[in-house]
């Protein structure tokens, strides 16, 4: 179908068993999507071959890499590209998942670690377009779809009340990507809803929604709980080692925990927002960071004793494999 140009497209990806409760619900949201007025694609997950990242860093080194001014594209051979081009079409993407021991499924957790990983990070993405630009290449560099502001919900479906984790995990999939989060919906012990006239209704209207904000972005609004976090809503606290210092663990701003008329509160100093990893200053400092980081771990590589230790390790056993 083709899509009219002034018309907001919005793809709900499911998982879970095929047919089943997420597959279900996400079709909900794109039901009150459709009926303001949005272009519906729907995705089941598991219908796909995608393979988990190898670590091969092609996307950051490679000739099409991010260090060359390239599209950061990944090099394995399976459906991924074929999923990231639907994403990049998509005005707003909902993502509807099980809940699998309180977090994301693997399966999820393998997509993420390429979609969440340095090739899709608007930071290291922005780093590359500036190579790119500055040495006037030709070849192709960062898909420009990366760049342009994209609309998330989140909907997770618990088989109990082992849910803790599934917001905070969510969130962190879609930082890299800067998404803007319209909606976070975590559900425990949702098996049946699809006999929950409420929660069914809730998640109608948050397909309703994120159409909205697609069609008029200046309109929108984060509708989910305000969680802990003011900067990204999380509950999810990391407290350090010295018992006082209390860092969100998605966004990453550190603060301390105080108690405000009856209620815990975690409370940051502003200049902290200045290496938030879901804004794009924070996310520079990151990569500046790596880059540091990557050129000492380079220049170690070439001396002698790195090459002994390392042949060490490579000598000492192999890794053993099934009989093909």
């Amino acid at each position: 179908m083709l899509r009219k140009e002034t018309q907001m497209r919005v793809l709900a990806i499911s998982g879970g068993f095929k047919n089943g409760t997420n597959d279900a619900m996400a079709k909900e949201a794109l039901m009150g999507a459709q009926e303001v007025g949005a272009e519906i694609e729907f995705i089941h997950m598991l219908d796909l071959n995608l393979k988990p990242c190898t670590g091969c860093l092609s996307c950051v080194t490679g000739p099409d890499g991010i260090v060359n001014g390239g599209s950061a594209r990944c090099v394995l051979k399976d459906d991924f590209l074929w999923l990231e081009d639907r994403i990049y079409e998509a005005d707003g993407v909902i993502f509807v998942m099980p809940v699998f021991e309180k977090m994301l499924p693997g399966f999820f957790k393998s997509f993420q670690d390429r979609f969440g990983g340095p090739s899709h990070d608007i930071g290291m993405l922005t780093l590359a377009k500036q190579i790119h630009d500055s040495k006037g290449l030709t070849t192709p560099g960062p898909d420009p779809r990366v760049f342009k502001k994209r609309f998330a919900t989140y909907i997770g479906i618990g088989g109990s009340d082992w849910t803790s984790w599934m917001a905070a995990h969510f969130n962190l999939f879609g930082m890299v990507t800067m998404f803007q989060v319209v909606d976070t919906l975590i559900f425990s012990w949702a098996k049946s809803i699809i006999m929950d006239d409420e929660r069914v209704e809730r998640i109608r209207e948050a397909g309703r929604a994120i159409a909205r904000a697609c069609a008029d972005p200046e309109s929108y609004r984060y509708l989910g709980e305000p969680g802990m976090c003011s900067n990204c809503h999380s509950r999810l606290l990391y407290v350090h080692e010295d018992n006082k210092t209390v860092e969100c663990a998605v966004c990453g701003v550190k603060g301390e925990i105080i108690s405000a008329e009856g209620k815990l509160v975690f409370r940051f100093p502003p200049e902290q927002l200045e290496h938030a990893h879901n804004l794009l200053p924070g996310k520079m400092k990151h990569v500046e960071d790596i880059g540091r980081s990557e050129g000492a771990f380079a220049a170690v590589k070439q001396t002698d004793e790195f090459k002994k230790r390392a042949k060490k390790y490579r000598e000492f056993i192999k890794g053993t494999r099934p009989d093909k």
